[in-house]
């Protein structure tokens, strides 16, 4: 078998090619990154504030039974 002239020419195009994709994609993706982000850090924060919440909802119906009796 006689080896192709063009082989190592296909890998590198593929390469290449591979390349630019991942290019187009980290692209697209590292501006929306910080966004994504930010929109983490607050439903962190939400749900901290809902916990805390909760506590206190809580705490309120413990206290109301012993104030009012109910």
């Amino acid at each position: 078998m006689v080896p192709s002239l063009f082989g190592p020419l296909v890998f590198v195009r593929r390469t290449v090619m591979d390349t630019e994709t991942l290019g187009i994609l980290l692209g697209v993706v590292l501006p929306i990154y910080p966004v994504l982000f930010a929109i983490h850090q607050k439903i962190g924060k939400y749900d901290e504030i809902v916990e805390e919440f909760k506590k206190l909802r809580a705490e309120h119906e413990n206290h109301k039974e012993d104030y009012h009796g109910i």
